[in-house]
């Protein structure tokens, strides 16, 4: 009777687990809090959700910590109980697939999917349990696309299923708003918040799909993939299908224990 599966009133956060720790801890916990307050949930302690990850993460080279956060246990109709408390699972999974995430260089294969984002602004950019969206859009998968970018009902480009759009064009890197749907991923607000030390120039525009084949490359991103190139969104390779010198040392930061600062040390 949780109300994570009645109605999928909740949050959850995947973050990747590097020699025992987990990846941009601070960024994800900061994105919890802020979808409980946005939903109206009880927030966790901090620290004692520290304290239970690390008992589940420790010793662990690589693996995929998971934090699900709901409302709590509910009775019949969509109203919650004022009386219920809020529940909360963590899990961590070894690493799947070879090597660590850090060191993976693998090229992705993306499409274009059919499946549109609906507009809710009171939902954009937390990370709600509410992705059927993104289930039907990986239904519409080739055989060996392992991504697929998402528009919103205007037909504008908004996220990957899984991930942050990063577009370069000769002299600068874009990123679509997330004014309406889409998470606001820990890695592109690491690009959005380290641009202006590192000199990057990294603009949040609208953008149209035919942009996505003028462009020099793309690129998706999440906490378990860093900045990886994709080498062909459907049948249009890109000229730069690997990872640009300055963005390198942003991709590695997204597989430390903070993340912060990436100009320093």
């Amino acid at each position: 009777m949780d109300r994570a599966c009645q109605y999928g009133d909740g949050l959850f956060e995947t973050i990747a687990v590097r020699s025992g720790r987990p990846c941009l801890w601070s960024r994800h916990v900061d994105r919890l809090l802020a979808g409980c307050d946005r939903l109206g949930i009880a927030p966790p302690d901090p620290e004692l959700l520290f304290a239970e990850a690390g008992k589940l993460i420790a010793g662990r080279e690589s693996a995929v910590l998971k934090i699900v956060i709901s409302s709590g246990p509910s009775k019949r109709g969509y109203a919650r109980d004022p009386q219920a408390r809020a529940t909360r699972w963590l899990s961590c999974n070894d690493w799947p697939g070879e090597g660590p995430p850090w060191a993976q260089e693998d090229e992705l294969l993306a499409q274009e999917c059919r499946t549109r984002l609906g507009s809710q602004p009171l939902l954009a950019g937390i990370k709600h349990l509410n992705r059927l969206e993104q289930v039907l859009a990986s239904r519409e998968l080739q055989s060996g696309r392992q991504e697929g970018v998402l528009c919103n009902q205007q037909g504008r480009p908004v996220e990957g299923i899984a991930s942050n759009i990063l577009l370069r064009f000769n002299d600068h890197y874009l990123t679509p708003p997330l004014r309406d749907a889409g998470v606001a991923g820990t890695v592109r607000q690491l690009l959005l918040d380290q641009r202006e030390l590192l000199g990057l120039p990294l603009h949040v525009s609208d953008t149209e799909m035919a942009s996505f084949y003028r462009a020099e490359g793309l690129f998706m991103m999440n906490s378990l993939r860093g900045i990886q190139p994709v080498a062909k969104l459907g049948e249009h390779a890109y000229p730069l299908a690997r990872r640009p010198n300055d963005l390198d040392r942003l991709h590695a930061a997204c597989f430390t224990f903070s993340g912060e600062p990436v100009c320093a040390g």
